[in-house]
């Protein structure tokens, strides 16, 4: 696992580890959406990301359900690649 691609997500219940697992821009909203998992509970979740500079932003909530269902469906293709991977590098 590259470590390149963890950060700490600083909540109102705390901090914890986070690998991104894949980024997102809708191309209508302008909405940037990140996609991690929580490295000690493997928890999936997203948020919106809301650049202020080309080195700072913060995330926001994901607020619709047409957005949490957005994001269903490219976590889906995501895990589904991840999986024809695979077994092309076992062949």
């Amino acid at each position: 696992m590259e470590k390149e691609h963890i950060i700490t997500i600083v909540h109102e219940d705390g901090e914890f580890a986070a690998e991104i697992l894949f980024t997102h821009e809708d191309k209508e909203t302008k909405k940037k959406y990140v996609v991690f998992q929580n490295m000690e509970t493997e928890e999936i979740s997203a948020a919106i990301y809301v650049e202020e500079s080309e080195t700072e932003g913060y995330f926001e909530d994901i607020e619709t359900e047409e957005e949490w269902d957005m994001l269903d469906d490219l976590l889906d293709e995501y895990f589904n690649l991840d999986e024809e991977d695979l077994e092309e590098s076992e062949e």
